[in-house]
């Protein structure tokens, strides 16, 4: 017997390392724990985070309709020794009745094994194993389990740090504004939008004034100091549709859905004016903006001719002075 869940459990964890899909890997373990174990059903429950009660998010052979009722908290019975006091627990119809009840999901069982799961020390909820009989749970087949759970927690734990890493991905490390990549994303879906549901759409590149010579004078640390603060500056005279996102080592660039380039350019005309009442860092650093606007045109699908258009209006606004904002229709 032992020899055989060991060969089970080596087969089961197969992919582990490479299969980034947590529900994959999950559906993988708990059928193994079907087969080897003759269970009736299998889930694992975890804690919602925004209403602490606890949700199945994964499952094998549980009724549609027990998956729709259960909805738990966690209590003082076998859950919440589970959370807080035994890892691993067995409830029998010789359990309290409290246990018995708490565990059962729609009908009758003759035995549930129960194991924690969570990593980093924290149990975020725990894998339920149900049985049509009694049978002795040796230490082989405990270790089987737990084993089983482990995975499962191991599997969880990695697609939240896979989906804490793309939220980084997210973001520019300098300004803490969009990262290039994601921005040009969420543009991209943008004009898709506009072409099943016509609306204006203005794009903005501005490059700050004098961030090299801030550079020279005050050193690297400080320049970056000045264009995080004018990008905080710059997200308050925006709204919350608005994309603002980093765009090259001192620009920024903006979309902003439903405006036009005449309604953008006041807009940035605001953000500079609120910048001529700032100073930055100890050194009382005065900064502006140039900035190069236009606007998506009528049935416009080209994502690259678009930001050329902005990267046109910016280069003649550079040409005259600093301060200075030109739009390209």
């Amino acid at each position: 017997m032992k020899e055989k869940l060991l060969i089970a459990l080596s087969q089961a964890l197969k992919g582990y390392l490479t299969e980034p899909n947590a529900t994959r890997l999950i559906q993988k373990t708990l059928r193994t724990l079907e087969q080897q174990l003759h269970a009736r059903y299998l889930y694992i429950a975890q804690q919602n985070r925004k209403t602490s009660y606890l949700d199945i998010t994964h499952a094998h052979g549980v009724p549609r309709t027990a998956l729709n009722d259960f909805h738990k908290k966690i209590g003082s019975n076998t859950i919440g020794r589970i959370f807080f006091k035994d890892s691993f627990n067995i409830i029998t119809k010789n359990s309290s009745p409290d246990d018995y009840e708490e565990m059962r999901i729609e009908t009758d069982y003759a035995m549930c094994a129960a194991a924690h799961i969570g990593w980093e020390g924290r149990t975020y909820g725990f894998l339920a194993c149900y049985f049509d009989r009694e049978f002795e749970f040796d230490l082989a087949t405990r270790n089987f389990f737990l084993a089983m759970a482990g995975a499962c927690s191991a599997a969880l734990e990695k697609e939240e740090l896979l989906k804490l890493i793309s939220e980084l991905r997210q973001f520019d490390i300098d300004t803490g504004l969009y990262s290039h990549q994601y921005f040009i994303n969420r543009l991209e879906r943008e004009i898709h939008d506009t072409q099943f549901e016509p609306h204006t759409l203005a794009l903005a590149i501005l490059d700050m004034d004098n961030f090299k010579s801030i550079i020279n004078l005050y050193g690297e640390e400080a320049a970056r100091e000045v264009l995080k603060s004018s990008a905080e500056t710059l997200k308050k005279h925006i709204r919350g549709c608005d994309v603002l996102g980093a765009h090259g080592i001192d620009e920024f660039i903006l979309f902003m859905p439903d405006t036009d380039a005449i309604k953008a350019a006041a807009i940035i005309n605001e953000f500079n004016a609120s910048l001529d009442k700032k100073t930055f860092t100890d050194n009382a650093i005065l900064t502006s903006f140039s900035c190069g606007i236009t606007q998506l045109r009528d049935n416009e699908e080209d994502l690259e001719e678009l930001i050329q258009r902005a990267q046109l209006a910016l280069y003649n606004a550079r040409k005259s002075a600093n301060h200075t904002i030109s739009v390209e229709l």
